[in-house]
């Protein structure tokens, strides 16, 4: 065993990374491929109508989807940082006030825009009253608010099953959620007939099956997820709101944008331009899939590893998150490079002129596929280290100021270079972003000095724990721990990593990380992760104890540090044991 201030493996790190990755990607791939499919089945049955009713439509999605984005993302976000401090209650009541709050909020609104329906239409760009464009409109916005309870209450549930250590669970839901979505689309748009309002209907009834399943979590109570209803905490939820709102702000401002973009595109070249738009928009809805699962991968992860002031871990992350964007951006670029017609043929487009303006348009979006991952990745990296204001910076400057700013320049010139505003921001934004950065002189905004923390990483087949605990003595010893402190820290240390290292690896080896952390109050927490099988120390038998024999004596170690720490708090956590003593 090699004791290091800073841990260089990063095994825990790889692993949990791609058990939260893989879910979630399958999920936020179906996510956008179920939008791909309500342009492509209305596209090919209604026509480049259709395609413009679902484009000047978007702005409806993307009021209510700031609304439950923001409230789900940054709730999950306080809940995974409550649970890595062993604050299970408080977690509770987090999820509590986000969920009565998203239902109480869209439902008000919801009632508002069916009361004042017409007058939405006429703000959203639908045209003349009695068009076949305003009938589509209508038809559609109509169907969004009457299922805006089922559709945009997933987000809570999603967010936070997959906070509390079931990503699986939660993929195993939106996939089959987008599966019912696709395959009842393809029922009510094509069979049915039912046009632009079919896909809406379809989608409403993969969001109900979705939350259903979801439920089962709860059912099972295998996680700390409960349902409760606890004191109404204004203050609780306006935090989860700001916390979530810096990546949420991006359906705001494309609720602006689109609304510039569609009467921009319907003044210069009618409803082809607006139809093509639509199309490019939901190809980058598809890459922002890939961004969104790594996000679902980063966010807990570096909640978790931040809250026990875990440096290695965190910056461990950001690197997956980092190499898995780029990774699969150069696909993307290739695929759409390669195969623009493709794509354009799919979503309907026929004729010459529908298929020279499509494939323009998707080559030059192509190039701001790479810009675009960084940017995205970056942003949820410091939301989650509570950096809002440079959140807010990247996603107002990506999604609003430099989008506008370039497509109504850009516009001036025609359609073909009108596409050219998707390339110019995301670099813009980069540019910015690199700027800001080096004149705050520093890209991960972690502390600097870390010699406060000690960390240790015990390989279960060469581990010493002798050299351990001295190490854990020389170190309290060093904080001005006094000597009860010191003794009772280094013995937890002692008697969790002995039993952990004796049955938890009985079968199989593996690693333990430790990493001690001092608080002002004069206490210090101990983090232990390891990669046993399911086991939790507190939990063990003291039945078997024989002081004649010699048996279970490490239980009753790990019984006298239980009734002697502060708190103490055991989760099995992205496929670890993790365990959290403060002495």
């Amino acid at each position: 065993m090699k004791i290091k201030e800073m841990a260089r493996e990063n095994v825990f790190v790889r692993k949990a990374f791609y058990r939260f990755f893989m879910p979630s990607l399958l999920s936020s791939l179906g996510l956008a491929i179920g939008g791909l499919a309500d342009c492509i089945f209305v596209g090919n049955t209604v026509g480049s109508v259709g395609l413009s009713a679902i484009s000047i439509g978007q702005p409806v999605y993307m009021l209510f989807n700031t609304i439950s984005y923001s409230l789900s993302i940054g709730g999950s976000i306080r809940y995974a940082s409550a649970l890595s401090e062993g604050k299970e209650e408080e977690g509770n009541r987090i999820f509590a006030n986000v969920l009565r709050t998203d239902l109480f909020t869209n439902l008000t609104l919801c009632i508002l825009g069916l009361l004042f329906l017409p007058q939405l239409l006429a703000f959203l760009g639908a045209g003349a009253p009695g068009t076949e464009l305003w009938e589509s409109c209508e038809a559609m916005v109509r169907a969004q608010l009457m299922l805006v309870p089922v559709m945009f209450c997933q987000g809570p549930f999603y967010y936070f099953v997959n906070c509390d250590n079931n990503p699986k669970l939660a993929a195993v839901a939106l996939v089959t959620s987008n599966t019912i979505d696709i395959v009842f689309n393809y029922v009510f748009v094509v069979l049915l007939d039912m046009g632009v309002a079919g896909s809406v209907y379809s989608t409403g009834l993969g969001a109900a099956v979705m939350i259903l399943i979801s439920l089962t979590h709860f059912v099972r109570k295998k996680g700390c997820l409960r349902f409760t209803w606890p004191k109404f905490d204004g203050s609780s939820v306006v935090q989860s709101f700001r916390t979530g709102f810096a990546t949420s702000v991006q359906y705001i401002y494309q609720f602006v944008t689109i609304l510039v973009c569609n009467r921009l595109l319907m003044s210069i070249d009618g409803e082809l331009g607006v139809a093509v738009f639509g199309i490019v928009y939901n190809v980058s809805l598809l890459a922002a899939s890939v961004y969104d699962a790594i996000s679902m991968a980063l966010q807990p992860m570096v909640s978790t590893f931040h809250g026990e002031r875990n440096k290695h871990n965190v910056l461990c992350t950001l690197k997956q998150a980092f190499q898995v964007s780029v990774g699969l951006s150069l696909v993307l670029i290739l695929i759409l490079m390669l195969f623009p017609r493709g794509v354009c043929f799919a979503f309907g487009l026929r004729t010459a002129e529908e298929l020279s303006m499509g494939v323009v348009a998707i080559r030059i979006y192509a190039l701001c596929v790479l810009p675009s991952g960084i940017n995205m990745v970056s942003t949820y990296y410091y939301q989650t280290l509570g950096k809002e204001f440079i959140s807010y910076l990247i996603f107002t400057l990506r999604g609003f100021v430099f989008f506008l700013a370039f497509s109504l320049l850009l516009s001036r010139w025609g359609v073909d270079l009108f596409w050219w505003t998707y390339p110019c921001m995301e670099t813009a934004t980069l540019l910015v972003l690199c700027i800001y950065n080096k004149w705050k002189g520093s890209w991960t905004y972690l502390e600097e000095d870390d010699s406060r923390i000690f960390t240790a990483f015990l390989d279960s087949r060469t581990a010493d724990l002798g050299e351990v605990e001295q190490a854990v003595s020389d170190y309290l010893e060093g904080m001005d721990a006094n000597p009860t402190q010191t003794y009772f820290a280094t013995i937890a240390v002692e008697e969790v990593c002995g039993v952990i290292l004796d049955r938890g690896f009985s079968v199989n080896d593996g690693y333990i990380q430790l990493t001690i952390v001092p608080h002002e109050d004069g206490t210090v927490t101990i983090h232990i992760r390891d990669s046993a099988r399911e086991f939790n120390p507190f939990e063990m038998d003291t039945d078997d104890i024989s002081l004649e024999e010699g048996t279970g004596l490490d239980a009753i170690g790990v019984k006298m540090i239980k009734s002697k720490a502060k708190e103490f708090f055991y989760r099995r956590y992205a496929g670890f044991n993790t365990l959290m003593v403060r002495v």
